[in-house]
């Protein structure tokens, strides 16, 4: 007996596989609009910077000197150098002056801060002397005119005693144009090397046996008083 067959059952579905839409191949970079966009806007390598210019200290570039304000004979260039010079003096007073301000007036925090800040340019022997020279000019210890001769020639001629600085001005050393070399020799010359033991012996003795001649004399004096 034939097998009955039923609609929609017996018989097999076959189903098309569908069509696949080929994948397109990835742009190459030449194509990609990204790597377009970052390369256009990527400038040009950068060449380094010019060196920075010389920079005067009213903040101006430095230029060099007109034509018409070069010197021309010796007396003019003595002059104009021997100003500037000066100058040079008055500003070396005045960091002095400023250094003395703020040793009072900062907190030990903030002079620590200053002093870590100047060492790039000066170590603290030269702020020892440039305060010292300062002091110096000010308290009429050296003659102000004595600054054209520069802070270090100033703080030495300051290191001396009174009797000292008397005998330097009797040598002619406390003028404008003293070398520091000059002052420097006087400074040898006159606190030479120390005596040796002996010497000092010597020279204590003979201070004692003077003064024990003077008591010998204050007693006879004293004895012809009561008697």
């Amino acid at each position: 007996m034939a097998k009955e067959r039923v609609a929609g059952k017996d018989f097999e579905v076959v189903r098309k596989p569908r069509a696949r839409k080929p994948k397109e191949a990835p742009p190459s970079l030449a194509q990609s609009a990204y790597l377009t966009t970052v390369m256009n806007t990527v400038a040009a390598p950068v060449e380094p910077p010019p060196p920075p210019m010389v920079q005067a200290l009213d903040g101006d570039v430095f230029p060099p000197l007109p034509e018409g304000r070069i010197p021309q004979t010796v007396d003019e260039f003595i002059n104009r150098i021997s100003e500037l010079w000066e100058d040079a003096q008055q500003r070396f007073l005045r960091i002095g002056e400023l250094l003395s301000i703020a040793e009072t007036r900062l907190s030990e925090e903030d002079r620590a801060a200053l002093y870590d800040g100047l060492n790039r340019r000066f170590g603290k022997s030269a702020r020892s002397q440039l305060m010292s020279a300062y002091r110096a000019i000010r308290d009429n210890v050296v003659p102000v005119e004595v600054a054209a001769a520069g802070y270090g020639t100033v703080y030495m001629l300051a290191r001396l005693s009174d009797d000292e600085r008397r005998q330097a001005a009797e040598r002619g050393l406390l003028r404008p144009d003293v070398r520091q070399s000059e002052v420097r020799q006087f400074w040898k010359a006159l606190r030479g090397p120390a005596p040796s033991n002996a010497t000092r012996r010597a020279e204590l003795e003979a201070r004692r046996a003077k003064l024990l001649l003077e008591i010998q004399k204050i007693d006879d004096e004293l004895a012809g008083l009561i008697n």
